[in-house]
């Protein structure tokens, strides 16, 4: 099998443009609440309640979680 470069996803021949991908790092990314304090408080006051919480709040959902068992 050769190794041949194609164009397609990825950074097939585009060395420069990775090197400016990896000099960014995380300070671009949207995930990283150090960048946006607002979104980080906004995130810890929604805290839990967009969870759909545990069995103690829902006993409905344990019963079908125990029916359901280990099967996907």
């Amino acid at each position: 099998m050769a190794n041949t470069v194609t164009n397609g996803k990825g950074w097939h021949g585009d060395s420069t443009g990775h090197a400016r991908a990896g000099q960014k790092g995380g300070t671009v990314s949207s995930g990283n609440f150090r960048n946006d304090p607002k979104r980080a408080a906004a995130a810890g006051k929604v805290g839990g309640s967009v969870s759909p919480g545990n069995f103690k709040n829902d006993p409905e959902r344990a019963r079908a979680a125990g029916r359901k068992g280990g099967s996907r």
